[in-house]
């Protein structure tokens, strides 16, 4: 597949495509206390291909806490923007997504951690998508919760759904890479191609002329070649597999004869 004057391969290009997405994909942390948290977030976030992390007035940044806390995602943290204001920080973005366990009185359209990420990836073939999260004490107030056009809610246990900042972001983070990498074709796995509904139908014509040759269908014909259709059709032989089966049989005929 010829791509900016070079060949690149199915999965190459599917691949150059889904991370350009990722990419578009926005973690802001809104007046975030503890400098570790931000740390955490950034390796959160690299575990799973993320990388654009913003922060709005955060009490403590830059901060060796963040870097030790970041392990070996330190790097991303010279990459973190940092705003005054959310509204600054979510201006280019189409989609915006807010981080809630509770609508606090303005609610919006609710969406769970998977319906989340396949919007994002959605929005971000077209322009960048993002998700905040509030500060680790009281979370996103109202008026950050109405610059969201969604609320991300994480099922948690009733008796206590209090996630830990880095936790939660892990948890959607993960929910984006599981969707951006459906999304891929297998490189491990060759593209299959299978026979058509011709070909599939000569090759049941050929199974049941070998089986009467032989003298299997006796007595129950019709049940028995349906029965057989069924396991062939789960099966789903490729070309070349179709082609062995085909093989088979004519040899089974050969030997008779």
């Amino acid at each position: 597949m010829p791509f900016n004057g070079l060949l690149f391969s199915t999965y190459d290009y599917f691949s150059l495509i889904a991370v350009a997405a990722l990419d578009k994909i926005r973690i802001v942390l809104v007046r975030t206390f503890h400098a570790g948290n931000i740390g955490s977030v950034a390796r959160s976030m690299k575990t799973m291909g993320l990388s654009d992390l913003c922060l709005v007035n955060p009490r403590d940044f830059p901060s060796a806490e963040a870097t030790k806390m970041a392990a070996g995602a330190y790097h991303m943290l010279d990459q973190v923007r940092v705003f005054d204001s959310l509204n600054a920080a979510i201006a280019d973005c189409r989609i915006v997504i807010a981080c809630t366990a509770r609508p606090r009185g303005y609610d919006l359209p609710e969406l769970s951690p998977q319906q989340a990420a396949e919007m994002c990836l959605g929005e971000a073939t077209d322009s960048s998508a993002a998700v905040i999260f509030g500060p680790e004490r009281m979370g996103l107030h109202n008026e950050d919760i109405q610059q969201a056009k969604y609320r991300l809610t994480i099922p948690a246990s009733a008796d206590y759904n209090s996630l830990n900042l880095a936790a939660a972001v892990q948890i959607v983070s993960y929910e984006i890479f599981k969707a951006w990498s459906s999304e891929l074709p297998d490189p491990l796995q060759p593209s299959r191609e299978l026979p058509s509904t011709g070909e599939m139908q000569q090759f049941y014509q050929h199974l049941e002329q070998v089986l009467t040759e032989i003298n299997f269908l006796r007595p129950h014909r019709g049940e028995t070649l349906q029965r057989l259709r069924h396991l062939i059709a789960r099966a789903e032989p490729d070309v070349q597999e179709n082609n062995i089966l085909r093989g088979i049989l004519s040899a089974i005929q050969k030997s008779r004869r």
